[in-house]
C-alpha cells in the first residue's frame, strides 16, 4: 500500500510515541542478534497494543510481512519505527509552517518531496522484503525435499533390515532342523485337493509362508473375484488353514497313513479349484 495510505490510517495523536531517539535506535537495530531481537519483540508488542489494527494490515501488507515468525516480527518493528520516525518529521514540518507563514509554499514543497522519497524507500524496501520472503520460500522447499529424502532413505532401510531379519530367521530354522529333512519319504497327501488349496506344503513352515501368501492374494479388498465369491474364499482359505495348522501332525505329508487313509484325502471333494489359488 502506499505511504499516503499509511500514513492516513494511524491515530498520530495516540500512537506515535515522542522520543525520536528511542525510535531510531529501533530503526537500526539488527533482527538478528539475540539483544536486538528482544528489544525489537518488545517494540512491536508495544505497536500491537497501541496502533489501530487497521494501521497494522496496512504497514503490513506494504511490507509484504507475514508475522508467524520473530524474524519478520522483528522486521516489522523496523518497518514501524522508520514509519513513525517519518511521521515526526512530517509533523515537524507542519509546526515549522504555523510560525514563519512566509516560507508555507516553500515548506510544502519540502514536505511533499520528503512524502516522495519516503514512497520510494518504502518501495525500495517492499522490493527487498520480497526478495527474502522468496529466498526464505525456497529455503524451506529445499529442506522439505530433504525431509522427504530422508523418509525414503529410512524406508529402504526398514525394507533391508526386513529382509535381513528374514534370511537370519530362515537360517535358524534350518540349523534347528524344522525344515524337512533331504530324502524323507512323503506319502502323497500334499497333492491332495485341500492341500493343493494351500499349495502342497510339506513343512509346517511351508504351510505358514503359503498361507501369507494367501491372505494377501485371496483378500477381498484385492481379489478378482466377485465380491460374495471373494468372501467366501478369503473365509475358505482361513479356516482350512487352521484345520491344517491344528492337525498338522497328523496331517502332514511325512506322517505315516494307510492307502485307504491317503485315498479318503485325496477323493475329498474342495469347494473351489485349488489351481485357481496359485495361477495368476
Amino acid at each position: 500500500m502506499e505511504f499516503q495510505q499509511i500514513e492516513n490510517k494511524l491515530d498520530s495523536e495516540k500512537e506515535l510515541p515522542d522520543n525520536t531517539r528511542f525510535l531510531e535506535v529501533i530503526a537500526n537495530l539488527n533482527p538478528c542478534l539475540a539483544e536486538d531481537e528482544t528489544l525489537l519483540l518488545s517494540y512491536y508488542n508495544k505497536v500491537k497494543t497501541t496502533w489501530s489494527s487497521s494501521a497494522i494490515k496496512s504497514l503490513q501488507k506494504a511490507t509484504g510481512l507475514k508475522l508467524t515468525s520473530k524474524l519478520n516480527r522483528c522486521r516489522f518493528a523496523i518497518a514501524a519505527a522508520k514509519f513513525q520516525l517519518t511521521e515526526l518529521q512530517l509533523t515537524s514540518f507542519n509546526i515549522d509552517v504555523d510560525i514563519d507563514p512566509t516560507s508555507k509554499l516553500s515548506t510544502s514543497c519540502e514536505v511533499s518531496a520528503t512524502k516522495k522519497e519516503n514512497e520510494e524507500i518504502v518501495k525500495q524496501l517492499e522490493k527487498q522484503l520480497k526478495i527474502k520472503s522468496e529466498e526464505i520460500q525456497l529455503l524451506e522447499s529445499q529442506l522439505l525435499n530433504t525431509q522427504e529424502e530422508l523418509e525414503v532413505k529410512e524406508e529402504q532401510l526398514e525394507e533391508q533390515s526386513e529382509q535381513l531379519n528374514q534370511i537370519e530367521n530362515f537360517s535358524i530354522l534350518l540349523l534347528t532342523h524344522r525344515l524337512l529333512a533331504p530324502g524323507l519319504p512323503l506319502n502323497g497327501t500334499e497333492e491332495s485337493p485341500a492341500m493343493r488349496v494351500l499349495g502342497s506344503p510339506k513343512t509346517r513352515t511351508e504351510l505358514e509362508s503359503n498361507y501369507r501368501e494367501l491372505i494377501r492374494r485371496e483378500h477381498p479388498d484385492v481379489s478378482v473375484h466377485k465380491e460374495d465369491v471373494a468372501r467366501a474364499r478369503f473365509s475358505y482359505v482361513r479356516s482350512l488353514y487352521r484345520i491344517t495348522r491344528d492337525y498338522w501332525e497328523v496331517l502332514k505329508p511325512t506322517a505315516v497313513i494307510t492307502p485307504e487313509e491317503l485315498k479318503t484325502r485325496m477323493e475329498a471333494r474342495v469347494p473351489f479349484d485349488p489351481s485357481s489359488f496359485w495361477v495368476r
